[in-house]
């Protein structure tokens, strides 16, 4: 962290000092350069805990890490705030309250424990120090694929950030001996993995649908006769746009699902124009609509004469069965089915599309009823609205048996088809087919 650094992301196992790291690099660079610096957690609160009133594993406060004779005053309790001789001040804060610092001029910030922020904190922060050349540094262990995953993904491809990744195995803290211990106490391998060896990959105990189950969905390969068959079904999560969510159009057909559409900011009556051409392109058999920020949306849907294809759904409304807190739990929960079938399903390829459905965790509640992680609850954690698992989800909000229409279009061609194949043998293929652009068969033309 020398003169020059201006962005660097460590990616550390649990128990291996990057607190005490973080925190005296950050000392060091508030004496390089007169200014405010900022040392941000999660959690106001949590950032009080860990540094202001912490101390190593030595008993070391934190705070007596600044040399006494470099402190101008007494640091104020108040709002967690050190003066320094040279004019800099050191502020303990965190992201929870952003709207409280946002104005600020900070030449740099430690994001510890970065997989837990919201992700805004940083996008708030960014324009400050490109503006006055200040630094960032953020740290943490890996807590799936979210947007501290996507962070390190970018600075590794990119020369102006300093990017490190180590694993227990690296820093041999804890031992292999420790390790062995904490399995055979009972710890799951899933958390080991995550938390010893910065897997991002690993799924926590309490995820609904695993990585490890979705990722063969990635790999599977379909034919058309796999699918061609099933009916076509339409899932459309509407965005609360005041809240930075997505509108998700899903295509699913059995087994088979279609890339899909999104759109950030695009107001009700827009949307509904975009679900509509896509029910005209498509020719889904139904048209299941998140009615929770829906109701415009399937009103004007309702206008345009597909009342008899368009389904609400209420996330909140009573499921079919008992094991089910609402319907979006059992929705998910029926999806979570999909993945798990003994003839797998393929998805896109799509991150943002995999982190949606590995993002809630789930919970059993006080009634013994399967319960979903709620969005406002996965955004309090620093995770997005998972929009594009909604979205899916909705495909599964009912039973949907109903065979595919043939239109007459299709018949003409199947039949026209079906002709070919009975004479190729007794005609030449391509006189033939000469002859059907001629209309010389089934009147098709």
């Amino acid at each position: 962290m020398d003169e020059a650094f201006r962005r660097g992301i460590l990616i550390i196992p649990r128990r291996n000092g990057k607190d005490i790291l973080s925190w005296n690099a950050l000392i060091c660079k508030a004496f390089q350069r007169k200014g405010l610096y900022f040392y941000m957690g999660p959690y106001y609160n949590q950032i009080r805990q860990i540094i202001w009133q912490g101390s190593d594993k030595d008993g070391r406060r934190f705070l007596d890490y600044i040399p006494r004779e470099l402190i101008d005053g007494k640091p104020t309790k108040i709002d967690m705030r050190i003066e320094l001789i040279n004019g800099s001040q050191i502020k303990l804060c965190g992201s929870d309250n952003i709207d409280s610092i946002v104005g600020t001029n900070p030449f740099g910030i430690v994001f510890t424990e970065f997989s837990l922020h919201k992700p805004d904190a940083w996008n708030y922060l960014r324009p400050i120090l490109a503006e006055n050349g200040g630094w960032a540094l953020f740290n943490g262990t890996p807590r799936g694929l979210n947007h501290f995953y996507q962070m390190a993904e970018l600075a590794k491809k990119d020369d102006g950030w300093f990017h490190q990744y180590l694993t227990c195995e690296d820093t041999g803290i804890p031992s292999k001996e420790d390790v062995e211990y904490e399995r055979r106490s009972g710890m799951p391998e899933s958390l080991v993995q995550q938390e010893f060896y910065c897997s991002w990959t690993s799924s926590s105990e309490e995820v609904l649908i695993p990585l490890d189950i979705v990722q063969p969905a990635l790999a599977t390969s379909l034919s058309k006769e796999d699918f061609n068959f099933a009916p076509r079904i339409l899932g459309v999560d509407v965005a609360y746009a005041a809240k930075g969510d997505q509108a998700v159009i899903c295509k699913r057909q059995g087994r088979f699902l279609h890339p899909m559409k999104k759109w950030q900011g695009l107001d009700n009556m827009s949307f509904a124009a975009e679900v509509a051409h896509t029910i005209n392109d498509w020719r889904p058999q139904v048209v299941f609509v998140d009615a929770g920020r829906g109701e415009g949306v399937i009103s004007r849907l309702w206008q345009l004469g597909y009342e008899d294809k368009v389904i609400p759904v209420h996330f909140g409304g009573k499921p079919y069965s008992e094991l089910y807190a609402n319907k979006r739990a059992e929705i998910w929960c029926r999806m979570r089915e999909w993945f798990l079938a003994r003839n797998r399903p393929l998805i896109p390829d799509d991150p943002k599309l995999t982190a949606a459905l590995t993002a809630p965790t789930f919970t059993i509640n006080d009634k013994g009823f399967i319960q979903l992680e709620s969005k406002i609850m996965m955004k309090r954690r620093g995770v997005h609205s998972p929009d594009e698992g909604d979205a899916l989800a909705l495909t599964f909000a009912e039973e949907w048996n109903e065979p595919i229409p043939v239109t007459e279009e299709e018949k003409m061609v199947a039949n026209a088809l079906a002709v070919v194949n009975a004479v190729e043998e007794e005609y030449d293929p391509l006189n033939h087919l000469n002859k059907l652009g001629e209309g010389k068969y089934l009147g098709l033309y």
